[in-house]
């Protein structure tokens, strides 16, 4: 591999029989190593079960390790089965781990390997699972169980070799190691266009905008950059996080259901995702805290997600635009974007031409259904856009704080999170504060009564707190007592749109919007999807999840109930 990824925009590995992990911490170490390595890096493992983490990364690795090994390890713990995806070498590297039955897990990616680590397939549909992730001149490595097997099997009459053969792989004359056969995927046919779901054309790193700079928006920007991408980031604030991602502290906690639906998938997904970028970037005990979170379900019990963390946005939102292809442009309000000749130009209010790119991630919250509104509606992309439109939503919300007089008692030393949330002690320059909130107000006039949305707060945190005849309220407003507000934008579903706006000749507008109250959540996580998705890399959450946080849901229900 080192010959071939070399100066690549990105290389991708599939590994059907993870075990371990000994390939893939051989193949990152060698990525680490060559100075004409890809850019990035991506390596898809599929494991019938967890690794086992003592003896993670096994053979000759045992006494020499990649560089952020360790880090590796620590985020590898707890996991259940699906997709997990996992960042190192500033997330140039990224491993998606995959837990359960090779067959169903393979039925589940999109991409197409340029190297491909695998067993003999069980049967011919196997086989032909294995060549949807391959194109022509995919590497192939096919590894027998044991070396008798080998010495006893002549490779051009294995069964398994004559699978891969009828589905369209090639073999080398001679075998690599004994326990190892070589091949390439080279069809005698034309290799179906059809065959790998690709909505849009995918895009080489070149120049983006992206109109937003919160969370949302930050994300991307960061996400595009690494792989190589020119990053403009457009807002009208005169600083990053001027909107909702601007509050002081959230919470970074998983939804949970009965039935464990997309949503709650998506989020615990998208929590971990968070949790990588913040040990990354962000100082423990400051900015950010994985002390797990406490949740008061409905039916009165508790229920403790030990990977929550409470964390101030900004502070992360910064980190990722201080990217060196990230440039940030205050002050600016997007008033039109047109389609021409491949490209996107953009224009402030005064007309003022802002530049042209390939692609436009639209990440500003609710505002981007004012943009979207100005394209025109007899042309695909408008028609398409009226039925998400509709179910974009601004939703207010205030966040109360306040410092301590005095040592509480018996206050939690733990986020408290329910019908409202509670975070107790979140360091600032004044000593440490707590965090109670936030209301959820559809109508403007309520939101901008301060003081009754502080006491919709208080009243939920009385129910919150476990109850012992306390007057939490009377305690905690001892001290000065302030209020921070924000407008959030939220979908007819709770998920966020991420995606092209339509499958048209527009190809080249992306929207990232619609993070409600779980932007925490849910925004590293969308970032990596849209990328992924942009560029034609593995996807990091199942490619059946992710339809549930396409741009294009809403229309595709609009249809299917018309019969349109």
């Amino acid at each position: 591999m080192p010959c071939a990824w070399a100066n690549r925009a990105a290389w991708t590995v599939l590994d059907t029989d993870f075990q371990d992990g000994r390939h893939f911490f051989s193949t990152w170490l060698d990525w680490q190593r060559d100075p004409q390595r890809s850019r990035i890096l991506h390596y898809v493992g599929i494991a019938r079960a967890a690794p086992s983490l003592l003896q993670f990364g096994g053979g000759r690795l045992s006494s020499e390790r990649p560089q952020g090994w360790q880090a590796l390890i620590e985020q590898c713990k707890d996991l259940g089965s699906g997709f997990h995806r996992m960042l190192m070498d500033g997330a140039r590297v990224s491993l998606t781990l995959c837990i359960g039955d090779v067959r169903t897990q393979l039925s589940e990616h999109v991409f197409q390997a340029d190297a491909v680590f695998t067993l003999a397939p069980a049967d011919k549909w196997a086989a032909q699972l294995l060549a949807r992730r391959c194109k022509r001149g995919t590497r192939l490595s096919l590894r027998l169980e044991t070396v008798a097997q080998a010495d006893a099997i002549q490779p051009a009459h294995s069964d398994a070799m004559a699978l891969l053969q009828s589905v369209g792989f090639e073999w080398d004359e001679v075998p690599a190691d004994p326990c190892t056969v070589t091949g390439a995927f080279n069809p005698r046919w034309t290799i179906p266009t059809t065959r790998t779901a690709t909505p849009h054309t995918v895009q080489l790193p070149a120049r983006c905008a992206v109109v937003g700079a919160g969370i949302a928006g930050a994300s991307v920007a960061h996400a595009l950059a690494v792989r190589g991408w020119d990053v403009t980031v457009f807002d009208r604030a005169l600083a990053p996080a001027g909107g909702a991602s601007g509050m002081p502290v959230g919470l970074a906690v998983p939804h949970v259901s009965v039935d464990d639906n997309p949503r709650a998938r998506l989020s615990r997904s998208g929590t971990r995702l968070l949790a990588q970028h913040a040990d990354r970037f962000l100082v423990r005990g400051l900015d950010w805290d994985p002390c797990g979170v406490i949740e008061c379900r409905p039916n009165g019990g508790t229920l403790v997600h030990a990977s929550a963390c409470w964390i101030k946005p900004a502070r992360l939102v910064q980190a990722w635009l201080a990217h060196p292809a990230v440039h940030f442009m205050a002050n600016t309000t997007i008033a039109d974007l047109q389609p021409g000749n491949g490209l996107w130009q953009l224009k402030d209010r005064k007309g003022l031409d802002l530049g042209q790119f390939e692609v436009v991630v639209l990440a500003n919250a609710i505002d981007s259904a004012a943009l979207l509104k100005k394209l025109p509606t007899n042309a695909p992309l408008g028609q398409a856009m009226q039925c998400t439109l509709g179910h974009l939503q601004a939703v207010h919300g205030t966040l109360s704080f306040g410092g301590y007089a005095r040592h509480i008692p018996g206050l939690p030393g733990t986020p408290v999170n329910g019908h409202g949330c509670f975070i107790p002690h979140v360091p600032g320059s004044d000593g440490d504060r707590w965090f109670a909130g936030s209301t959820f107000e559809t109508d403007a006039e309520s939101a901008a009564d301060s003081q009754a949305q502080h006491a919709l707060n208080m009243a939920q945190l009385q129910q919150l707190l476990p109850v012992n005849g306390t007057d939490w309220i009377h305690l905690l407003s001892q001290a000065p007592v302030g209020q921070w507000s924000s407008t959030r934008c939220v979908t007819h579903d709770r998920l966020p749109l991420v995606g092209p706006v339509d499958t048209g000749p527009c190809t080249g507008l992306w929207l990232c919007t619609g993070m409600g109250s779980r932007g925490l959540s849910f925004s590293s996580l969308c970032a990596e999807l849209l990328a992924a998705r942009l560029c034609g890399e593995p996807l990091p959450v199942e490619s059946s999840l992710s339809r549930s946080l396409d741009a294009g849901r809403a229309r595709r229900r609009s249809s299917a109930n018309t019969g349109v």
